[in-house]
Protein backbone atom coordinates (compact mmCIF):
# COMPACT_ATOMS: atom_id res chain seq x y z
CA UNK A 1 0.00 0.00 0.00
CA UNK A 2 1.30 3.51 -0.23
CA UNK A 3 1.68 3.67 3.99
CA UNK A 4 3.92 1.34 3.23
CA UNK A 5 5.92 2.48 1.04
CA UNK A 6 6.00 6.71 1.35
CA UNK A 7 5.51 8.88 4.60
CA UNK A 8 3.76 12.60 4.04
CA UNK A 9 6.03 14.79 5.85
CA UNK A 10 4.77 18.50 7.52
CA UNK A 11 7.07 20.08 4.61
CA UNK A 12 5.00 18.76 2.04
CA UNK A 13 7.91 16.54 1.18
CA UNK A 14 7.65 12.37 0.92
CA UNK A 15 9.95 9.83 2.51
CA UNK A 16 10.16 6.88 0.53
CA UNK A 17 12.01 3.41 0.61
CA UNK A 18 15.21 2.78 -1.06
CA UNK A 19 14.26 -0.70 -1.70
CA UNK A 20 10.85 -0.08 -2.41
CA UNK A 21 7.64 -2.15 -0.59
CA UNK A 22 9.38 -5.69 -0.23
CA UNK A 23 12.08 -4.43 2.08
CA UNK A 24 9.27 -2.95 4.38
CA UNK A 25 9.58 -3.87 7.89
CA UNK A 26 7.58 -6.85 9.18
CA UNK A 27 5.99 -4.47 11.83
CA UNK A 28 4.45 -2.43 8.77
CA UNK A 29 2.95 -5.98 7.57
CA UNK A 30 1.52 -6.47 11.40
CA UNK A 31 -0.27 -3.24 11.79
CA UNK A 32 -3.39 -2.63 9.61
CA UNK A 33 -3.49 -0.12 6.89
CA UNK A 34 -6.80 1.44 8.91
CA UNK A 35 -3.98 2.85 11.06
CA UNK A 36 -2.70 4.76 8.93
CA UNK A 37 -5.37 6.19 7.17
CA UNK A 38 -6.43 10.21 8.47
CA UNK A 39 -9.69 9.06 7.68
CA UNK A 40 -10.38 6.12 10.44
CA UNK A 41 -7.54 7.19 13.10
CA UNK A 42 -8.14 10.18 15.46
CA UNK A 43 -5.52 12.33 14.78
CA UNK A 44 -3.78 14.91 16.65
CA UNK A 45 -2.36 17.96 15.13
CA UNK A 46 1.01 17.31 15.56
CA UNK A 47 1.62 19.16 12.05
CA UNK A 48 1.79 22.90 12.94
CA UNK A 49 4.26 24.88 14.84
CA UNK A 50 2.80 25.25 17.96
CA UNK A 51 5.76 24.20 20.63
CA UNK A 52 4.21 21.07 22.96
CA UNK A 53 4.30 20.85 26.55
CA UNK A 54 4.79 18.06 28.76
CA UNK A 55 1.35 17.97 29.81
CA UNK A 56 -0.08 17.72 26.00
CA UNK A 57 2.35 15.42 25.46
CA UNK A 58 1.63 12.83 28.28
CA UNK A 59 -2.23 13.23 27.28
CA UNK A 60 -1.34 12.13 24.11
CA UNK A 61 1.02 9.22 25.58
CA UNK A 62 -1.85 8.16 27.49
CA UNK A 63 -4.33 8.04 24.91
CA UNK A 64 -1.36 6.04 22.99
CA UNK A 65 -1.61 3.59 26.33
CA UNK A 66 -4.89 3.25 25.84
CA UNK A 67 -5.68 2.58 22.24
CA UNK A 68 -2.71 -0.20 22.81
CA UNK A 69 -4.79 -1.86 25.22
CA UNK A 70 -7.86 -1.50 23.02
CA UNK A 71 -9.59 0.76 24.79
CA UNK A 72 -11.03 4.24 24.17
CA UNK A 73 -7.67 5.93 23.58
CA UNK A 74 -6.22 6.91 20.06
CA UNK A 75 -3.03 6.08 18.58
CA UNK A 76 -0.46 8.46 19.17
CA UNK A 77 0.42 10.35 15.67
CA UNK A 78 3.35 12.97 16.47
CA UNK A 79 4.28 13.55 12.78
CA UNK A 80 6.62 16.70 12.96
CA UNK A 81 5.89 17.75 16.41
CA UNK A 82 7.63 20.07 18.04
CA UNK A 83 8.94 17.69 21.12
CA UNK A 84 12.79 19.36 22.25
CA UNK A 85 13.57 18.65 25.51
CA UNK A 86 10.60 16.82 26.78
CA UNK A 87 10.26 13.57 28.36
CA UNK A 88 9.19 10.56 26.95
CA UNK A 89 10.61 8.01 29.56
CA UNK A 90 9.31 4.85 30.15
CA UNK A 91 6.54 5.79 27.80
CA UNK A 92 4.69 2.64 25.68
CA UNK A 93 4.93 4.65 22.14
CA UNK A 94 4.59 1.26 20.20
CA UNK A 95 3.73 1.68 16.52
CA UNK A 96 3.18 5.60 16.99
CA UNK A 97 4.27 7.81 14.20
CA UNK A 98 6.93 11.00 15.25
CA UNK A 99 8.39 10.79 11.89
CA UNK A 100 9.62 14.01 11.35
CA UNK A 101 9.61 15.24 14.83
CA UNK A 102 11.75 17.32 16.51
CA UNK A 103 13.19 15.35 19.74
CA UNK A 104 16.71 17.10 20.24
CA UNK A 105 17.50 16.72 23.25
CA UNK A 106 14.42 14.87 24.62
CA UNK A 107 14.43 11.84 26.73
CA UNK A 108 13.70 8.54 26.02
CA UNK A 109 14.99 6.34 28.43
CA UNK A 110 13.38 3.29 28.46
CA UNK A 111 10.85 3.99 26.33
CA UNK A 112 9.03 1.11 23.99
CA UNK A 113 9.34 2.47 20.50
CA UNK A 114 8.99 -0.90 19.15
CA UNK A 115 7.48 -0.58 15.59
CA UNK A 116 7.86 3.15 15.77
CA UNK A 117 7.92 5.56 12.83
CA UNK A 118 10.85 7.89 13.62
CA UNK A 119 11.91 8.24 9.82
CA UNK A 120 13.60 11.80 9.52
CA UNK A 121 13.01 12.64 13.21
CA UNK A 122 15.59 14.38 14.72
CA UNK A 123 17.33 12.92 17.93
CA UNK A 124 20.13 15.49 18.31
CA UNK A 125 21.43 14.80 21.72
CA UNK A 126 18.36 12.76 23.01
CA UNK A 127 18.45 10.46 25.38
CA UNK A 128 16.78 6.92 24.77
CA UNK A 129 18.94 4.71 27.36
CA UNK A 130 17.69 1.27 27.58
CA UNK A 131 15.18 2.17 24.78
CA UNK A 132 13.32 -0.55 22.65
CA UNK A 133 13.53 0.35 19.15
CA UNK A 134 13.10 -3.18 17.53
CA UNK A 135 11.52 -3.03 14.25
CA UNK A 136 11.28 0.73 14.22
CA UNK A 137 11.81 2.99 11.27
CA UNK A 138 14.75 5.58 11.70
CA UNK A 139 15.73 6.30 8.00
CA UNK A 140 17.12 9.20 7.66
CA UNK A 141 17.17 10.25 11.73
CA UNK A 142 19.08 12.70 12.63
CA UNK A 143 20.47 11.36 15.69
CA UNK A 144 24.05 13.44 16.34
CA UNK A 145 25.46 13.24 19.69
CA UNK A 146 22.48 10.80 20.97
CA UNK A 147 22.78 7.90 23.87
CA UNK A 148 21.49 4.62 22.63
CA UNK A 149 23.28 3.05 25.24
CA UNK A 150 22.24 -0.50 26.19
CA UNK A 151 19.31 0.20 23.38
CA UNK A 152 17.45 -3.25 22.04
CA UNK A 153 18.02 -2.02 18.02
CA UNK A 154 17.04 -5.69 16.65
CA UNK A 155 15.73 -5.28 13.02
CA UNK A 156 15.76 -1.55 13.48
CA UNK A 157 16.46 0.55 10.07
CA UNK A 158 18.78 3.26 9.95
CA UNK A 159 18.90 3.02 6.67
CA UNK A 160 19.04 6.57 3.95
CA UNK A 161 15.87 7.31 2.34
CA UNK A 162 14.74 9.63 -1.09
CA UNK A 163 13.39 12.36 0.18
CA UNK A 164 10.93 14.29 -2.55
CA UNK A 165 9.64 17.35 -2.25
CA UNK A 166 6.92 18.44 -5.00
CA UNK A 167 8.33 20.17 -7.63
CA UNK A 168 12.18 19.60 -6.55
CA UNK A 169 14.74 17.29 -7.53
CA UNK A 170 14.62 13.57 -5.26
CA UNK A 171 17.52 14.11 -2.13
CA UNK A 172 19.09 11.23 -0.94
CA UNK A 173 18.88 11.94 2.91
CA UNK A 174 21.08 10.21 5.08
CA UNK A 175 20.70 8.79 8.81
CA UNK A 176 23.27 10.66 10.83
CA UNK A 177 25.10 9.24 13.95
CA UNK A 178 28.33 11.66 13.97
CA UNK A 179 29.31 10.98 18.13
CA UNK A 180 26.42 9.14 19.24
CA UNK A 181 26.72 6.74 21.87
CA UNK A 182 25.60 3.43 21.16
CA UNK A 183 27.72 1.49 23.68
CA UNK A 184 26.32 -1.74 24.38
CA UNK A 185 23.22 -1.52 22.12
CA UNK A 186 21.91 -4.96 20.61
CA UNK A 187 21.99 -3.86 16.64
CA UNK A 188 21.13 -7.68 15.83
CA UNK A 189 19.99 -8.11 12.05
CA UNK A 190 19.58 -3.71 11.82
CA UNK A 191 20.02 -1.83 8.80
CA UNK A 192 22.58 0.96 9.04
CA UNK A 193 23.92 0.83 5.40
CA UNK A 194 24.96 4.50 4.09
CA UNK A 195 24.54 5.70 7.62
CA UNK A 196 27.13 8.57 9.30
CA UNK A 197 28.41 7.16 12.28
CA UNK A 198 31.69 8.75 12.27
CA UNK A 199 33.12 8.96 15.84
CA UNK A 200 30.11 7.07 16.99
CA UNK A 201 30.79 4.33 20.47
CA UNK A 202 29.32 1.25 19.73
CA UNK A 203 31.69 -0.67 22.23
CA UNK A 204 30.35 -4.16 23.15
CA UNK A 205 27.64 -3.85 20.68
CA UNK A 206 25.92 -7.23 18.96
CA UNK A 207 26.03 -6.51 15.49
CA UNK A 208 25.46 -10.34 14.27
CA UNK A 209 23.95 -10.17 10.80
CA UNK A 210 23.86 -6.36 11.04
CA UNK A 211 24.76 -4.23 7.63
CA UNK A 212 26.54 -1.36 7.89
CA UNK A 213 27.58 -1.58 4.09
CA UNK A 214 28.69 1.41 3.06
CA UNK A 215 28.42 2.96 6.32
CA UNK A 216 31.05 5.80 7.94
CA UNK A 217 32.44 5.10 11.40
CA UNK A 218 35.70 6.98 10.53
CA UNK A 219 37.16 7.19 14.60
CA UNK A 220 34.43 5.08 15.51
CA UNK A 221 34.96 3.17 18.89
CA UNK A 222 33.75 -0.70 18.03
CA UNK A 223 35.58 -2.11 20.78
CA UNK A 224 34.67 -5.15 22.07
CA UNK A 225 31.64 -5.18 19.54
CA UNK A 226 30.43 -9.18 18.87
CA UNK A 227 30.49 -9.64 14.91
CA UNK A 228 29.33 -12.72 13.41
CA UNK A 229 27.91 -12.20 9.09
CA UNK A 230 28.56 -7.98 9.87
CA UNK A 231 28.31 -6.98 6.69
CA UNK A 232 30.97 -3.81 6.11
CA UNK A 233 31.79 -4.53 3.08
CA UNK A 234 32.49 0.02 1.69
CA UNK A 235 32.49 1.12 4.92
CA UNK A 236 34.52 3.70 6.14
CA UNK A 237 37.10 2.27 9.02
CA UNK A 238 39.53 4.86 8.64
CA UNK A 239 41.10 5.35 12.24
CA UNK A 240 38.23 3.01 14.03
CA UNK A 241 39.29 0.83 17.02
CA UNK A 242 38.04 -2.21 16.45
CA UNK A 243 40.36 -3.76 19.42
CA UNK A 244 38.91 -6.89 21.11
CA UNK A 245 36.53 -7.56 18.05
CA UNK A 246 36.83 -10.55 15.76
CA UNK A 247 36.70 -9.24 12.47
CA UNK A 248 37.53 -12.59 10.53
CA UNK A 249 33.97 -12.92 11.55
CA UNK A 250 32.50 -9.94 9.61
CA UNK A 251 32.69 -9.22 5.98
CA UNK A 252 34.98 -6.40 5.11
CA UNK A 253 35.21 -6.49 1.16
CA UNK A 254 36.62 -3.28 -0.21
CA UNK A 255 36.49 -1.17 2.94
CA UNK A 256 38.51 1.29 3.64
CA UNK A 257 40.85 0.59 6.51
CA UNK A 258 43.78 3.14 7.09
CA UNK A 259 44.83 3.24 10.36
CA UNK A 260 42.59 1.19 11.60
CA UNK A 261 43.38 -0.54 14.86
CA UNK A 262 43.06 -4.45 15.42
CA UNK A 263 44.19 -6.93 17.71
CA UNK A 264 43.97 -7.53 21.52
CA UNK A 265 42.28 -5.09 24.30
CA UNK A 266 44.28 -4.23 27.11
CA UNK A 267 41.27 -2.56 28.64
CA UNK A 268 38.74 -6.01 28.42
CA UNK A 269 38.73 -9.45 29.06
CA UNK A 270 39.59 -11.23 25.71
CA UNK A 271 37.12 -14.52 24.62
CA UNK A 272 39.16 -18.01 25.72
CA UNK A 273 41.13 -19.24 22.98
CA UNK A 274 39.03 -22.06 21.00
CA UNK A 275 40.02 -25.01 18.84
CA UNK A 276 37.17 -27.09 16.12
CA UNK A 277 36.00 -29.86 17.25
CA UNK A 278 36.95 -33.34 15.80
CA UNK A 279 33.13 -33.87 15.71
CA UNK A 280 29.83 -32.18 14.33
CA UNK A 281 29.08 -29.84 17.70
CA UNK A 282 25.49 -31.40 16.84
CA UNK A 283 26.68 -34.89 17.43
CA UNK A 284 28.44 -33.67 20.63
CA UNK A 285 25.51 -32.02 22.04
CA UNK A 286 23.24 -35.01 21.06
CA UNK A 287 25.43 -37.24 22.82
CA UNK A 288 25.09 -35.55 26.07
CA UNK A 289 21.69 -35.63 25.83
CA UNK A 290 21.74 -39.26 25.27
CA UNK A 291 23.41 -40.23 28.09
CA UNK A 292 21.61 -37.59 30.37
CA UNK A 293 18.26 -39.26 28.90
CA UNK A 294 19.20 -42.50 29.62
CA UNK A 295 19.44 -43.86 25.78
CA UNK A 296 23.39 -44.20 26.34
CA UNK A 297 24.94 -45.72 28.72
CA UNK A 298 27.74 -43.86 30.36
CA UNK A 299 30.57 -45.03 29.88
CA UNK A 300 33.02 -41.51 29.31
CA UNK A 301 32.14 -37.88 30.11
CA UNK A 302 31.43 -35.70 26.88
CA UNK A 303 33.48 -33.12 27.52
CA UNK A 304 33.26 -29.90 25.38
CA UNK A 305 36.39 -27.29 27.33
CA UNK A 306 38.13 -25.53 24.83
CA UNK A 307 36.16 -25.92 22.43
CA UNK A 308 34.49 -23.52 19.53
CA UNK A 309 30.71 -25.13 19.41
CA UNK A 310 29.30 -21.72 18.02
CA UNK A 311 28.29 -23.44 14.24
CA UNK A 312 25.58 -25.79 16.90
CA UNK A 313 21.84 -25.71 15.60
CA UNK A 314 19.27 -24.85 18.54
CA UNK A 315 19.76 -26.34 22.22
CA UNK A 316 16.14 -25.47 23.06
CA UNK A 317 14.96 -27.77 25.53
CA UNK A 318 17.61 -30.11 25.33
CA UNK A 319 18.41 -32.11 28.52
CA UNK A 320 22.41 -31.08 29.15
CA UNK A 321 22.67 -31.53 32.56
CA UNK A 322 25.82 -31.44 34.11
CA UNK A 323 27.12 -30.50 30.69
CA UNK A 324 31.05 -29.35 31.06
CA UNK A 325 32.02 -26.82 28.78
CA UNK A 326 35.12 -24.35 30.53
CA UNK A 327 36.85 -21.95 28.28
CA UNK A 328 34.35 -22.66 25.34
CA UNK A 329 32.89 -20.34 23.01
CA UNK A 330 29.05 -21.19 23.09
CA UNK A 331 28.40 -17.39 22.03
CA UNK A 332 25.33 -16.79 19.78
CA UNK A 333 23.53 -20.71 21.16
CA UNK A 334 20.08 -20.84 21.77
CA UNK A 335 20.01 -22.93 24.95
CA UNK A 336 16.19 -21.46 25.84
CA UNK A 337 14.33 -23.91 27.91
CA UNK A 338 17.12 -26.74 28.30
CA UNK A 339 18.14 -28.48 31.38
CA UNK A 340 21.48 -27.61 32.29
CA UNK A 341 21.20 -27.77 36.00
CA UNK A 342 24.79 -28.37 37.39
CA UNK A 343 26.58 -27.52 34.04
CA UNK A 344 30.04 -26.38 34.19
CA UNK A 345 30.30 -23.21 31.67
CA UNK A 346 33.52 -21.77 33.75
CA UNK A 347 35.18 -19.00 31.75
CA UNK A 348 33.37 -19.30 28.61
CA UNK A 349 32.17 -17.07 25.94
CA UNK A 350 28.04 -17.14 26.13
CA UNK A 351 27.44 -13.01 24.49
CA UNK A 352 24.53 -13.19 22.95
CA UNK A 353 23.26 -16.30 24.38
CA UNK A 354 19.60 -17.36 24.97
CA UNK A 355 19.22 -19.24 28.34
CA UNK A 356 15.38 -17.96 28.25
CA UNK A 357 13.41 -20.13 31.08
CA UNK A 358 16.22 -22.19 31.28
CA UNK A 359 17.10 -24.70 34.28
CA UNK A 360 20.71 -23.37 35.48
CA UNK A 361 20.46 -24.79 39.31
CA UNK A 362 23.77 -25.32 40.46
CA UNK A 363 25.26 -24.00 37.10
CA UNK A 364 28.53 -22.63 37.11
CA UNK A 365 28.87 -19.69 34.61
CA UNK A 366 31.96 -17.94 37.02
CA UNK A 367 34.41 -15.53 34.85
CA UNK A 368 32.05 -16.18 31.51
CA UNK A 369 31.70 -13.41 29.53
CA UNK A 370 28.27 -13.38 28.90
CA UNK A 371 27.01 -9.52 27.34
CA UNK A 372 23.63 -9.38 25.89
CA UNK A 373 22.62 -13.14 26.93
CA UNK A 374 18.90 -13.88 27.74
CA UNK A 375 18.47 -14.89 30.96
CA UNK A 376 14.71 -14.23 31.26
CA UNK A 377 12.76 -16.29 33.16
CA UNK A 378 15.38 -18.87 34.08
CA UNK A 379 15.75 -20.90 37.46
CA UNK A 380 19.38 -19.90 39.05
CA UNK A 381 18.50 -21.60 42.44
CA UNK A 382 20.43 -23.72 44.29
CA UNK A 383 20.55 -27.64 43.11
CA UNK A 384 19.33 -29.67 46.00
CA UNK A 385 22.29 -32.74 46.37
CA UNK A 386 21.61 -35.96 47.87
CA UNK A 387 22.63 -35.68 51.53
CA UNK A 388 20.83 -32.44 52.30
CA UNK A 389 23.94 -30.93 50.67
CA UNK A 390 23.45 -27.29 48.14
CA UNK A 391 25.31 -26.25 45.27
CA UNK A 392 24.53 -22.27 44.31
CA UNK A 393 24.24 -21.62 40.99
CA UNK A 394 27.74 -19.61 40.70
CA UNK A 395 28.50 -16.05 38.81
CA UNK A 396 31.00 -14.66 40.58
CA UNK A 397 33.53 -12.54 37.89
CA UNK A 398 30.63 -12.89 35.17
CA UNK A 399 30.18 -10.41 32.58
CA UNK A 400 26.36 -9.86 32.61
CA UNK A 401 26.45 -6.36 31.18
CA UNK A 402 23.79 -5.72 28.59
CA UNK A 403 21.84 -8.93 29.29
CA UNK A 404 18.22 -10.09 29.98
CA UNK A 405 17.38 -10.60 33.70
CA UNK A 406 13.77 -10.24 33.67
CA UNK A 407 11.76 -12.38 36.03
CA UNK A 408 14.80 -14.54 36.21
CA UNK A 409 14.98 -16.36 39.93
CA UNK A 410 18.95 -15.49 41.34
CA UNK A 411 18.01 -16.68 45.22
CA UNK A 412 21.51 -17.55 46.86
CA UNK A 413 23.49 -16.87 43.33
CA UNK A 414 26.73 -16.04 43.93
CA UNK A 415 27.61 -12.88 42.31
CA UNK A 416 30.27 -11.95 43.57
CA UNK A 417 32.53 -9.29 40.92
CA UNK A 418 29.87 -9.70 38.81
CA UNK A 419 29.43 -7.16 35.93
CA UNK A 420 25.74 -6.06 35.85
CA UNK A 421 25.76 -3.03 34.26
CA UNK A 422 22.79 -2.24 31.85
CA UNK A 423 21.10 -5.84 32.74
CA UNK A 424 17.43 -5.52 32.23
CA UNK A 425 15.75 -6.73 35.64
CA UNK A 426 12.30 -6.78 36.64
CA UNK A 427 11.09 -5.82 40.28
CA UNK A 428 10.53 -9.74 41.08
CA UNK A 429 14.03 -10.58 39.80
CA UNK A 430 15.58 -7.92 41.54
CA UNK A 431 13.92 -9.24 45.04
CA UNK A 432 16.36 -12.53 44.72
CA UNK A 433 19.27 -10.79 43.73
CA UNK A 434 22.27 -10.53 46.64
CA UNK A 435 24.92 -8.00 45.30
CA UNK A 436 26.11 -4.55 45.77
CA UNK A 437 24.97 -1.20 45.74
CA UNK A 438 27.25 -0.55 42.87
CA UNK A 439 26.19 -3.49 41.22
CA UNK A 440 22.61 -2.72 40.63
CA UNK A 441 23.02 0.99 40.26
CA UNK A 442 23.32 0.98 36.73
CA UNK A 443 20.90 -2.01 36.33
CA UNK A 444 17.45 -0.90 33.38
CA UNK A 445 14.54 -1.79 35.55
CA UNK A 446 11.10 -1.96 34.42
Amino acid sequence: TRHEQNYERPSGSIIQSMDGPTACLNRRARVSQELFSPAKAVMVNAQTEQVWTQAALDKVCDGHARFLAGQSGARAVLAGARLSGLDLSGRDLRDADLHGAELSGAKLDRADLRGAMLAGAVLNKASLVGARLEGADLRGAQAEGARFIAAQCTGTDFREFTEIIPGQPARLRETRLTGADLSGACLRNSRLSGATASGARLEDCDLHQARLNRTDLAGASLRGARLGGTDLGSAVLDGADLRGTETDRARLDQASQKDMQTGPDPERRSPPQTRQPDRNPDDLLQSHAAIVEGRKPLTTQTDLSGLDMTAASSQAKASLTALRALGSDLSGLDFSGAQLQGARLTGSDLRGCSFRGADLRGADLSDCLAQHADFSGANLTPLQLAGGRVLPANLSGCSLRFGDLSDADLSAAQLDGADLAYARITASAEATLTATPDQVERLLRG
